[in-house]
């Protein structure tokens, strides 16, 4: 039976109800992980966590678009656990469901390739759903190959990231930071030390490039700035590596579900010359953020020898940058 949104008769959905409030309670590192992607309709369908369909609880169901996603733990690849899950997920498929099942290894380290195989499953439910409709309710010479609507947007077809149009929320993102040159201190640009006469003044290592980036990250993400999350009057940031500071502004965003789109970003100093370093720049980059090299553009330039840049005085970098969810 189906009461709105309950999938099986009153009484037992109740029973299960209260089960699954209690798995809500303690989801698993991967079921989190993912929950940030599915939460508030970011992928265009309304998913919701450990709902009873019909006797089960799975991780997560779309009622609507009746597809059905199970997160696997090592007990899954026991025999008689496998059969079980085999025997599930061919009742389920029976009544309608399509059922797509991940390891929390898939999840923990290769979101990507999820997201798009479920993005994938809805493209796929969605005409299928909206086919059998149209057969139902269209004139015999109606051939309308119309694509059903998600939340009144159309859907498109899958994007090589795996969202599916309107279903990814993204944000831009800016940031600024400058640093004045003096005697006696190591230069470090973009995570890299650089051979220079001088280096940049600051609490933590004051990379400039990496300052700005992190700036534009916690802009984006509507989670304050830098100097909130690493204040220059803690102990604890006290000469602090910028890398560690770029790694924890990942970390901080990933809470919210976010993770880098491309960054543009500009270094502007008369001396050391930047662009010879840029290669190495965007390569420790990449490997801290977890993206390609490709996703990282490094420009640099000169105010041609006007005001405290022009006079070597300082260094400052701009960072413009989106994230998707």
């Amino acid at each position: 039976m189906n009461y709105r949104y309950e999938t099986t008769d009153a009484s037992t959905y109740q029973l299960l109800l209260e089960k699954a409030r209690e798995m809500r309670k303690s989801p698993t590192e991967a079921e989190s992980v993912l929950w940030n992607y599915l939460s508030g309709n970011q992928m265009g369908v309304h998913f919701r966590r450990q709902h009873p369909v019909f006797g089960y609880i799975p991780d997560f169901v779309s009622l609507k678009e009746q597809i059905i996603i199970e997160i696997d733990g090592g007990y899954h690849l026991e025999e008689e656990q496998k059969e079980k899950d085999a025997e599930r997920t061919e009742y389920l498929n029976q009544i309608g469901y399509t059922v797509i099942r991940f390891t929390n290894e898939e999840v923990l380290c290769d979101i990507d390739n999820v997201l798009e195989e479920i993005a994938n499953a809805i493209y796929d439910n969605t005409n299928t759903i909206h086919a059998s409709a149209t057969a139902i309710h269209s004139a015999p010479n109606n051939h309308s190959n119309s694509i059903a609507p998600i939340n009144n947007r159309s859907i498109s077809s899958p994007l090589p990231w795996g969202g599916v149009g309107g279903g990814f929320c993204f944000r831009v993102g800016f940031g600024f930071d400058v640093h004045q040159l003096v005697e006696g201190r190591p230069l470090w640009m973009g995570g890299i030390r650089l051979e220079h006469s001088k280096g940049l003044l600051g609490h933590s290592d004051a990379d400039v490039l990496i300052h700005a980036i992190c700036d534009a990250l916690l802009g984006a993400a509507n989670m304050r700035d830098i100097g909130y999350h690493f204040p220059d009057t803690a102990a604890e940031t006290d000469g602090m590596d910028s890398k560690i500071i770029l790694k924890k502004t990942i970390d901080l965003i990933a809470t919210k579900g976010y993770r880098l789109g491309n960054i543009d970003a500009t270094i502007c100093a008369e001396r050391p010359k930047m662009n010879p370093h840029i290669p190495e720049m965007k390569a420790c980059m990449a490997a801290i953020i977890g993206c390609d090299e490709d996703d990282i553009s490094i420009k640099a330039t000169t105010t041609e020898r006007l005001g405290f840049t022009g006079r070597e005085e300082g260094i400052s970098a701009y960072a413009t940058l989106l994230i998707l969810r």
